[in-house]
């Protein structure tokens, strides 16, 4: 016979495992709307000059945002095709 009192253990981990699931329930929700125009709130789009530029000095700086990023290279390939080439990336001194 199981006697679940009002402060045992057990009902406890479920309040706390229920509120953590609520948790990312919700922050998920509202990141989801926040996200909806595709950029963050209080932020305004970059355009494609300013896009071409932030990118190509990532790839120049060997900025992991770029490196690491499949869609930052592929975006820049894109700009490229419009805004003409971005500068090679040089090798360091004295190689």
């Amino acid at each position: 016979m199981s006697h679940e009192g009002r402060v045992s253990g057990a009902r406890l981990n479920r309040t706390v495992e229920r509120t953590v699931e609520r948790y990312y329930a919700l922050r998920d929700y509202y990141v989801e709307l926040l996200m909806e125009d595709g950029y963050p709130p209080f932020t305004a789009p970059l355009g494609p000059e300013e896009q071409y530029r932030r990118l190509v000095e990532w790839k120049l700086t060997g900025d992991p945002r770029f490196t690491r990023s499949v869609a930052a290279q592929d975006a820049l390939a894109a700009l490229e095709r419009v805004l003409g080439p971005a500068p090679a990336v040089m090798p360091p001194v004295g190689m």
